[in-house]
């Protein structure tokens, strides 16, 4: 009986470390031609053995009473088969509630930047792809745009690079059309990072949660 208990035990301590020691891969594509975006996210582990894939095929803006509203379409597909097909709106309410609970988290978490600041440098970058083909219509606009749009694309690879590793040289392009107005754009990215790491950083912003509801719980009734 000690032994198939010790040996029930080694099984999941091994399952356990196999678990925290597997690559997620993280595949991001966004693509735009004209007025139409395509955004696809693909999330795999084990050589995409077990892979799961969000494609949002249509994005467009629509004018309310309440201000301006996106709308995505919004598909999710699991080993090559649909499983949910549905439109989400998001308004400029659904944002500023997200923005409330961000500043109500940031408050009881203080060192939460740096948490995630090192989080990311664990995130290593193997594919970074950016290429644009556009024209403004006329060839003065086209080649100033030109300079902004290879301008923007620097500051964000560096904002990139800076905040995660970078483990391979960026192919970046933009391609003028000078006699149309036209725009075309894909961007590709592929990211590795350990589950461990995943659960490690989730469990230390559990842990800095239940302190900052502590710490707010204890000074509220001398603020009273």
């Amino acid at each position: 009986m000690g032994f198939f208990v010790s040996w029930l035990i080694g099984i999941v301590l091994f399952l356990l470390l196999m678990l925290l020691i597997t690559p997620v891969q993280i595949h991001l594509y966004y693509g735009r031609v004209g007025e139409n975006d395509h955004i696809v996210v693909e999330l795999s582990v084990w050589y995409r053995l077990i892979r799961r894939k969000y494609e949002i095929p249509m994005v467009f803006m629509k004018a309310t009473e309440e201000g301006p509203e996106v709308v995505a379409k919004v598909e999710t597909v699991q080993h090559k088969t649909k499983t949910k097909d549905k439109v989400q709106d998001l308004t400029r309410k659904q944002v500023n509630k997200w923005y409330h609970n961000y500043r109500e988290v940031l408050e009881r978490v203080h060192d939460m930047q740096p948490l995630f600041a090192k989080f990311l440098r664990r995130i290593h970058c193997t594919r970074l792809e950016w290429h644009t083909v556009m024209g403004a219509g006329q060839a003065s606009e086209t080649g100033a745009l030109t300079g902004i749009i290879w301008a923007v694309k620097s500051m964000i690879v560096g904002a990139i690079s800076n905040a995660i590793s970078l483990r391979i040289i960026p192919s970046l392009s933009v391609q003028p059309v000078w006699n149309q107005a036209f725009i075309r754009t894909q961007f590709q990215c592929e990211l590795h990072v350990i589950l461990g790491h995943i659960f490690l950083v989730v469990f230390r912003l559990f842990i800095q949660l239940r302190k900052g509801r502590t710490r707010k719980w204890r000074t509220a009734p001398s603020e009273a």
